[in-house]
């Protein structure tokens, strides 16, 4: 009679063993895309009530789009980070690039309002 093979108790890691490296370049390379709506939402809130108040239309400054052209780029940031952690490298490209559409689809939209 054979005796059954005993299996060690290690367990698999995970699927995705991407080194750490590369998940922080792609956070950071998305971090800097992100950014740049972040700096020219932050660029239209610092010059645009000064164009409105030298052209007489400062009462119709529009503060609510300018303030949520700058909030939404670090918020959609923050929750595509959210949703790409523990994901595949590429699942979590994937869902950065979601982000950065949905980022630049309000920013386009915010434009329009303004």
């Amino acid at each position: 009679m054979t005796e059954p093979a005993i299996e060690p108790d290690v367990e698999p890691g995970p699927p995705d063993a991407v080194p750490l490296g590369w998940r922080i370049a792609v956070a950071v390379v998305f971090a800097a895309l992100y950014g740049w709506f972040l700096f020219t939402a932050t660029s239209n809130l610092v010059a645009l009530p000064t164009l409105y108040a030298a052209q007489g239309y400062a009462e119709y400054t529009p503060w609510a789009t300018l303030i949520a052209g700058v909030v939404l780029p670090p918020v959609l940031y923050a929750v595509a980070l959210l949703l790409g952690r523990r994901r595949m490298l590429s699942t979590r490209v994937v869902v950065l690039a979601t982000g950065l559409a949905a980022t630049a689809a309000t920013s386009l939209s915010l434009y329009v309002l303004a």
